[in-house]
């Protein structure tokens, strides 16, 4: 039995120095098929991915070629350069996706080891004795170094160069789709969210910028940070901390408001509640808040700022319950509601410039 040496200066015995950690190799296959697939590690394949059920991935998964599977926990960056076809989709830290999403079910990003462990139901098993729930997920080398958060790419990132299609998002860092986002619900976005088209069939909650190249429509409420949109902006309701832009037009059956910031639309504004914006209101043609129109005392609203004069009592109107403070330009008209503003769009006949764009392309992809 060999003897621990002392310390010439302390003669105190010297602990036995920790054991240095040593993260697997990491899986590398040609292409992988199988009812299910786990590893504690990394996971390169050189191929397409099928799994019948699950695939459990505790490090970084990279995969050149398509994914499709039941559910997919990837505790670590999960990048596929085809497209991804799963009913689950949970990830640790970034997706990155070079051709389309379709997710059945939700897409989560920025989930810790401890929730994704849990809802694998991994503490229910029986362990070794030392041995931690967690070590079934991800080698201990492999959640040091995601401790130190020694990735590449912003944390629950999500990055995709096709759409994405899902029921439910829940995306804790950016969201960037070189093509259109379509949802049941956005639970959360932490960071910004950019898209060609955004289409929500409840509410969108997002805590950075909304970007669309084209049309926002959420059906529920949206919220954000601040919201730009390169067409038209149309929701249940509307709340931003900063700027709501839109260079066509912005409708709501409920409240829009910027909280900080202001309301502009190259077009009309429109809501069946209250309009309200902490600094201007601007507005192309009219603007129409049934139940009320409020701006900053030191600023004001424009209407009918693309119209001429002699157009301000019909389409460059301003209509609210009272007659609002601050009125720049346009003309007060009483009584005038969301519906009057809709029928005015149902006659119009002219395009604009950017709409026509946008009209071709849908007929292309059409025929």
């Amino acid at each position: 039995m060999t003897k621990i040496a002392a310390t010439s200066r302390t003669r105190k015995t010297a602990k036995p120095a920790a054991p240095v950690l040593t993260a697997p190799e990491p899986v590398q296959a040609k292409s992988l098929k199988r009812k299910q697939f786990a590893s504690t590690g990394d996971v390169h394949i050189l191929g397409d991915v099928t799994i019948t059920t699950q695939l459990i991935v505790g490090g970084d998964l990279l995969i050149d070629g398509d994914l499709i599977a039941e559910e997919v926990f990837c505790l670590g960056k999960l990048t596929v350069t085809g497209d991804v076809q799963v009913q689950s989709l949970y990830v640790g830290h970034t997706l990155d996706v070079g051709g389309h999403i379709d997710v059945e079910f939700l897409i989560k990003t920025g989930c810790s080891a401890e929730w994704m462990a849990r809802v694998l139901e991994l503490d229910q098993r029986k362990l070794a004795e030392g041995q931690n729930f967690i070590d079934l997920l991800v080698h201990p080398a492999i959640a040091a170094r995601q401790a130190h958060h020694d990735v590449f790419g912003g944390f629950g990132d999500i990055q995709c160069l096709g759409y994405l299609s899902c029921a439910d998002l829940d995306c804790h860092g950016n969201l960037q789709l070189d093509e259109d986002l379509e949802a049941s619900e956005v639970q959360f976005v932490g960071g910004h969210l950019a898209a060609a088209s955004i289409h929500v069939a409840g509410d969108c909650n997002c805590q950075g910028e909304v970007f669309s190249e084209t049309h926002i429509e959420v059906e529920g409420s949206l919220f954000a940070g601040e919201i730009i949109s390169q067409g038209n902006i149309e929701a249940g309701a509307i709340g931003s901390q900063g700027d709501i832009t839109a260079w066509g037009s912005i409708r709501a059956k409920g409240e829009i408001s910027a909280l900080f910031g202001e309301i502009h639309a190259g077009r009309w504004i429109a809501t069946a509640a209250t309009l309200y914006a902490a600094k201007y209101i601007k507005a192309g043609e009219s603007v129409v808040g049934e139940k009320g129109i409020s701006c900053g005392k030191d600023y004001g609203i424009f209407a009918g700022s693309v119209l001429p004069r002699s157009a301000w009592t019909t389409q460059g109107m301003i209509s609210a319950a009272t007659k609002p403070r601050l009125i720049l330009s346009g003309e007060f008209v009483e009584g005038k509601k969301l519906r009057h503003i809709d029928a005015l769009e149902k006659k119009r006949n002219k395009e604009l410039d950017w709409e026509i764009s946008r009209r071709v392309k849908r007929e292309m992809l059409a025929e």
